[in-house]
Protein backbone atom coordinates (compact mmCIF):
# COMPACT_ATOMS: atom_id res chain seq x y z
CA UNK A 1 0.00 0.00 0.00
CA UNK A 2 1.42 3.27 -0.90
CA UNK A 3 1.08 6.53 1.71
CA UNK A 4 -0.80 8.67 2.53
CA UNK A 5 -4.27 6.80 2.70
CA UNK A 6 -7.09 8.70 2.93
CA UNK A 7 -10.97 7.13 4.16
CA UNK A 8 -14.27 9.16 4.03
CA UNK A 9 -16.52 8.18 6.53
CA UNK A 10 -17.65 8.96 10.22
CA UNK A 11 -15.86 8.91 13.05
CA UNK A 12 -17.90 7.96 16.02
CA UNK A 13 -17.90 7.70 19.61
CA UNK A 14 -20.25 5.41 21.29
CA UNK A 15 -20.53 3.60 24.57
CA UNK A 16 -19.85 -0.03 25.36
CA UNK A 17 -23.15 -1.82 27.76
CA UNK A 18 -21.22 -1.17 30.73
CA UNK A 19 -20.82 2.19 29.81
CA UNK A 20 -17.12 2.66 28.12
CA UNK A 21 -16.38 4.88 25.83
CA UNK A 22 -15.00 3.59 22.71
CA UNK A 23 -14.46 4.50 18.78
CA UNK A 24 -15.30 3.40 15.49
CA UNK A 25 -15.24 4.54 11.79
CA UNK A 26 -18.43 4.23 10.13
CA UNK A 27 -18.26 4.18 6.13
CA UNK A 28 -21.85 4.07 4.64
CA UNK A 29 -22.89 2.01 2.15
CA UNK A 30 -26.39 3.38 1.70
CA UNK A 31 -28.29 0.07 2.90
CA UNK A 32 -29.47 -1.39 6.11
CA UNK A 33 -26.93 -4.16 5.92
CA UNK A 34 -23.56 -3.19 7.67
CA UNK A 35 -20.25 -5.17 8.42
CA UNK A 36 -19.01 -4.46 11.71
CA UNK A 37 -15.49 -5.45 12.10
CA UNK A 38 -13.40 -6.70 14.80
CA UNK A 39 -9.66 -6.62 15.34
CA UNK A 40 -7.26 -8.88 16.94
CA UNK A 41 -4.47 -8.67 19.54
CA UNK A 42 -3.05 -5.23 19.57
CA UNK A 43 -5.01 -4.18 16.48
CA UNK A 44 -7.10 -1.33 16.51
CA UNK A 45 -9.88 0.19 13.86
CA UNK A 46 -7.72 1.74 12.11
CA UNK A 47 -6.44 -1.48 9.85
CA UNK A 48 -5.29 0.49 6.33
CA UNK A 49 -5.38 -2.61 4.35
CA UNK A 50 -8.63 -3.65 5.88
CA UNK A 51 -10.64 -0.10 5.76
CA UNK A 52 -9.18 -0.07 1.88
CA UNK A 53 -10.41 -3.80 1.05
CA UNK A 54 -14.14 -2.74 2.35
CA UNK A 55 -14.41 -0.31 -0.60
CA UNK A 56 -15.60 -3.55 -2.13
CA UNK A 57 -18.18 -3.63 0.17
CA UNK A 58 -19.59 -0.59 -0.27
CA UNK A 59 -19.76 -0.35 -4.24
CA UNK A 60 -22.02 -3.24 -3.46
CA UNK A 61 -24.25 -1.38 -0.85
CA UNK A 62 -23.07 -2.67 2.57
CA UNK A 63 -21.91 -0.33 4.88
CA UNK A 64 -18.34 -1.37 7.34
CA UNK A 65 -17.98 -0.16 10.63
CA UNK A 66 -14.78 -0.90 12.60
CA UNK A 67 -14.12 -0.42 16.02
CA UNK A 68 -12.07 -0.36 18.97
CA UNK A 69 -12.67 -3.22 21.58
CA UNK A 70 -11.48 -2.55 25.10
CA UNK A 71 -8.41 -4.91 24.07
CA UNK A 72 -7.25 -2.49 21.62
CA UNK A 73 -3.57 -2.01 20.66
CA UNK A 74 -1.05 -3.55 23.28
CA UNK A 75 -1.77 -1.02 26.33
CA UNK A 76 -4.56 1.65 26.28
CA UNK A 77 -6.50 3.60 28.65
CA UNK A 78 -10.47 4.09 28.11
CA UNK A 79 -12.60 6.26 30.29
CA UNK A 80 -16.58 6.01 31.39
CA UNK A 81 -19.03 8.16 29.35
CA UNK A 82 -19.36 10.17 32.55
CA UNK A 83 -15.51 11.03 32.15
CA UNK A 84 -15.08 10.39 35.93
CA UNK A 85 -13.29 7.56 35.53
CA UNK A 86 -10.04 5.74 34.00
CA UNK A 87 -9.31 2.07 32.97
CA UNK A 88 -6.40 0.69 31.60
CA UNK A 89 -7.02 -2.01 29.22
CA UNK A 90 -5.69 -3.03 25.92
CA UNK A 91 -4.98 -6.66 24.92
CA UNK A 92 -2.06 -6.55 27.75
CA UNK A 93 -5.24 -6.16 30.54
CA UNK A 94 -8.75 -6.78 29.05
CA UNK A 95 -10.78 -9.38 29.97
CA UNK A 96 -11.73 -11.97 26.77
CA UNK A 97 -15.19 -12.16 27.94
CA UNK A 98 -16.05 -8.34 28.24
CA UNK A 99 -15.84 -8.44 24.38
CA UNK A 100 -19.36 -9.07 24.41
CA UNK A 101 -20.20 -5.96 26.56
CA UNK A 102 -17.81 -4.10 23.44
CA UNK A 103 -19.87 -5.99 20.07
CA UNK A 104 -23.23 -5.42 21.89
CA UNK A 105 -22.52 -1.49 22.63
CA UNK A 106 -21.27 -1.31 18.88
CA UNK A 107 -24.47 -3.06 17.56
CA UNK A 108 -26.50 -0.95 19.40
CA UNK A 109 -25.03 2.07 17.84
CA UNK A 110 -24.99 0.44 14.20
CA UNK A 111 -29.11 -0.21 15.30
CA UNK A 112 -29.99 2.87 16.03
CA UNK A 113 -28.19 4.45 13.09
CA UNK A 114 -31.07 3.05 10.76
CA UNK A 115 -28.88 -0.51 10.83
CA UNK A 116 -31.34 -3.89 10.93
CA UNK A 117 -28.89 -6.35 9.73
CA UNK A 118 -25.45 -6.71 11.18
CA UNK A 119 -23.20 -8.84 9.84
CA UNK A 120 -19.87 -9.73 12.44
CA UNK A 121 -16.23 -9.85 10.97
CA UNK A 122 -13.16 -11.25 13.02
CA UNK A 123 -9.60 -11.31 12.70
CA UNK A 124 -7.27 -13.13 14.17
CA UNK A 125 -8.46 -12.98 17.97
CA UNK A 126 -11.47 -11.10 16.95
CA UNK A 127 -12.70 -14.46 15.31
CA UNK A 128 -12.94 -15.57 18.65
CA UNK A 129 -14.65 -12.64 19.91
CA UNK A 130 -17.13 -12.72 17.39
CA UNK A 131 -17.37 -16.74 17.77
CA UNK A 132 -18.25 -16.22 21.73
CA UNK A 133 -20.38 -13.39 21.15
CA UNK A 134 -22.98 -15.38 18.82
CA UNK A 135 -22.63 -18.41 20.67
CA UNK A 136 -23.70 -16.73 24.67
CA UNK A 137 -25.86 -13.88 23.34
CA UNK A 138 -27.96 -15.12 20.35
CA UNK A 139 -28.68 -11.56 18.97
CA UNK A 140 -30.88 -11.99 16.60
CA UNK A 141 -29.72 -8.80 14.90
CA UNK A 142 -26.97 -10.80 13.90
CA UNK A 143 -27.29 -12.49 10.37
CA UNK A 144 -23.95 -13.36 9.70
CA UNK A 145 -20.08 -14.35 10.62
CA UNK A 146 -17.11 -14.10 9.37
CA UNK A 147 -14.03 -15.17 10.64
CA UNK A 148 -10.69 -13.91 8.73
CA UNK A 149 -7.23 -16.10 9.93
CA UNK A 150 -9.01 -18.16 13.36
CA UNK A 151 -6.15 -19.47 14.30
CA UNK A 152 -5.41 -20.83 18.07
CA UNK A 153 -2.90 -18.55 20.56
CA UNK A 154 -2.52 -22.14 22.37
CA UNK A 155 -0.09 -23.36 20.28
CA UNK A 156 1.38 -20.62 19.39
CA UNK A 157 2.60 -19.89 22.67
CA UNK A 158 3.45 -23.15 23.81
CA UNK A 159 5.40 -23.38 20.49
CA UNK A 160 6.93 -20.04 21.38
CA UNK A 161 7.96 -20.72 25.17
CA UNK A 162 8.44 -24.59 24.90
CA UNK A 163 8.96 -26.40 28.42
CA UNK A 164 8.69 -22.73 30.10
CA UNK A 165 4.61 -22.92 29.04
CA UNK A 166 3.77 -24.49 32.39
CA UNK A 167 6.27 -22.57 34.78
CA UNK A 168 4.27 -19.54 33.27
CA UNK A 169 0.74 -21.15 33.56
CA UNK A 170 1.72 -22.01 37.59
CA UNK A 171 3.28 -18.32 37.39
CA UNK A 172 0.15 -16.71 36.55
CA UNK A 173 -2.17 -19.10 38.70
CA UNK A 174 -0.27 -18.48 41.65
CA UNK A 175 -0.68 -14.80 41.02
CA UNK A 176 -4.49 -15.09 40.58
CA UNK A 177 -4.43 -16.74 44.03
CA UNK A 178 -2.70 -14.37 45.93
CA UNK A 179 -4.57 -11.10 43.80
CA UNK A 180 -2.72 -10.35 41.44
CA UNK A 181 -4.15 -11.55 38.23
CA UNK A 182 -4.42 -8.20 36.64
CA UNK A 183 -0.37 -7.59 37.66
CA UNK A 184 2.28 -7.77 34.82
CA UNK A 185 3.36 -11.30 34.32
CA UNK A 186 6.98 -10.79 34.99
CA UNK A 187 8.31 -14.15 33.49
CA UNK A 188 6.73 -14.05 30.38
CA UNK A 189 7.68 -10.72 29.79
CA UNK A 190 11.44 -11.84 30.34
CA UNK A 191 11.25 -14.68 28.83
CA UNK A 192 9.29 -13.16 25.51
CA UNK A 193 9.26 -9.39 25.77
CA UNK A 194 5.43 -9.33 25.72
CA UNK A 195 3.39 -7.63 28.14
CA UNK A 196 0.43 -9.69 29.64
CA UNK A 197 -1.52 -9.70 32.97
CA UNK A 198 -1.39 -12.94 34.65
CA UNK A 199 -5.34 -13.22 34.35
CA UNK A 200 -5.13 -12.04 30.26
CA UNK A 201 -1.62 -15.01 29.31
CA UNK A 202 -4.00 -18.10 31.31
CA UNK A 203 -7.36 -16.84 29.41
CA UNK A 204 -5.29 -18.11 25.85
CA UNK A 205 -2.90 -20.78 27.60
CA UNK A 206 -5.28 -22.90 30.17
CA UNK A 207 -7.69 -24.50 28.04
CA UNK A 208 -10.32 -25.14 30.64
CA UNK A 209 -11.03 -21.04 29.69
CA UNK A 210 -13.29 -19.74 27.80
CA UNK A 211 -11.34 -18.01 24.91
CA UNK A 212 -8.75 -20.86 24.69
CA UNK A 213 -12.13 -23.39 23.69
CA UNK A 214 -13.16 -20.77 20.82
CA UNK A 215 -10.82 -22.02 18.20
CA UNK A 216 -9.50 -25.58 19.83
CA UNK A 217 -9.20 -27.29 16.16
CA UNK A 218 -7.80 -30.01 18.68
CA UNK A 219 -11.38 -30.41 20.00
CA UNK A 220 -14.80 -30.42 18.69
CA UNK A 221 -15.37 -27.11 18.35
CA UNK A 222 -18.80 -27.22 20.72
CA UNK A 223 -18.81 -23.23 20.18
CA UNK A 224 -19.16 -23.30 16.59
CA UNK A 225 -21.28 -26.20 16.43
CA UNK A 226 -23.97 -24.36 17.86
CA UNK A 227 -23.65 -21.42 15.61
CA UNK A 228 -26.54 -21.70 12.76
CA UNK A 229 -26.35 -18.31 10.99
CA UNK A 230 -24.78 -18.27 7.77
CA UNK A 231 -20.35 -18.44 8.24
CA UNK A 232 -17.79 -17.78 6.05
CA UNK A 233 -13.74 -18.66 6.72
CA UNK A 234 -10.86 -17.29 5.47
CA UNK A 235 -7.30 -19.33 5.84
CA UNK A 236 -4.46 -18.14 4.01
CA UNK A 237 -1.82 -20.41 2.85
CA UNK A 238 0.97 -18.07 3.95
CA UNK A 239 -0.34 -17.93 7.67
CA UNK A 240 2.44 -18.54 10.10
CA UNK A 241 0.10 -18.83 12.90
CA UNK A 242 -1.18 -22.04 11.71
CA UNK A 243 0.14 -25.37 13.03
CA UNK A 244 -1.02 -27.98 10.71
CA UNK A 245 -1.95 -28.67 7.14
CA UNK A 246 -4.34 -26.44 5.96
CA UNK A 247 -6.97 -29.14 4.80
CA UNK A 248 -7.02 -30.04 8.77
CA UNK A 249 -8.65 -26.87 9.39
CA UNK A 250 -11.20 -27.35 6.85
CA UNK A 251 -12.21 -30.45 7.40
CA UNK A 252 -12.82 -29.41 11.53
CA UNK A 253 -14.99 -26.68 10.37
CA UNK A 254 -16.70 -28.36 8.50
CA UNK A 255 -17.29 -31.13 10.43
CA UNK A 256 -18.31 -29.13 13.31
CA UNK A 257 -20.72 -26.41 12.00
CA UNK A 258 -24.29 -27.21 11.69
CA UNK A 259 -26.02 -24.76 10.48
CA UNK A 260 -27.16 -24.61 6.18
CA UNK A 261 -24.53 -21.67 4.88
CA UNK A 262 -21.01 -22.54 5.04
CA UNK A 263 -18.44 -20.79 3.31
CA UNK A 264 -14.69 -21.84 2.91
CA UNK A 265 -12.21 -19.29 1.39
CA UNK A 266 -8.41 -20.61 1.26
CA UNK A 267 -6.12 -18.04 -0.17
CA UNK A 268 -3.32 -18.51 -2.03
CA UNK A 269 -0.21 -16.59 -1.00
CA UNK A 270 -2.34 -15.08 2.27
CA UNK A 271 -0.83 -14.37 5.35
CA UNK A 272 -2.32 -13.81 8.72
CA UNK A 273 -3.75 -10.14 7.67
CA UNK A 274 -3.73 -10.56 4.06
CA UNK A 275 -1.70 -8.06 3.38
CA UNK A 276 -2.26 -7.10 -0.60
CA UNK A 277 -5.46 -9.55 -0.48
CA UNK A 278 -7.77 -6.91 1.12
CA UNK A 279 -9.97 -6.55 -1.74
CA UNK A 280 -10.31 -9.52 -3.23
CA UNK A 281 -11.40 -11.03 0.12
CA UNK A 282 -13.96 -8.04 0.74
CA UNK A 283 -15.12 -9.04 -2.89
CA UNK A 284 -15.73 -12.36 -1.44
CA UNK A 285 -17.67 -10.88 1.21
CA UNK A 286 -19.62 -8.99 -0.24
CA UNK A 287 -20.76 -12.23 -2.24
CA UNK A 288 -21.42 -14.30 0.54
CA UNK A 289 -23.94 -11.88 1.65
CA UNK A 290 -25.55 -11.29 -1.53
CA UNK A 291 -26.37 -14.99 -1.15
CA UNK A 292 -27.81 -15.02 2.30
CA UNK A 293 -31.36 -15.65 1.80
CA UNK A 294 -34.19 -13.56 3.69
Amino acid sequence: MKYPVEFHGELAFFRTTDHIKTTGFLMDGGGDEVALFVHGMGGGFAKDGFLAGASALLSRGYSFFSFNTRGAEIVKSFKNTRGDRYYVYGTAFEKFEDSARDIKGAINYLENRGYSRIHLIGHSTGCQKILYYAWKRHDKRVKSLVFLSPSDDYPIWKDYLGEDMEKAKDIAENMEKMGHGNDLHYFVYRRTGAIWSASRFLSFADRKRTEATMFNYDSNLQALSKIYVPVQFFFGTRDDTLYAPLDFYVKKVKKAYRGKMLSVEIIKGGDHSFHGKETYIFEKIATFFSKIPW
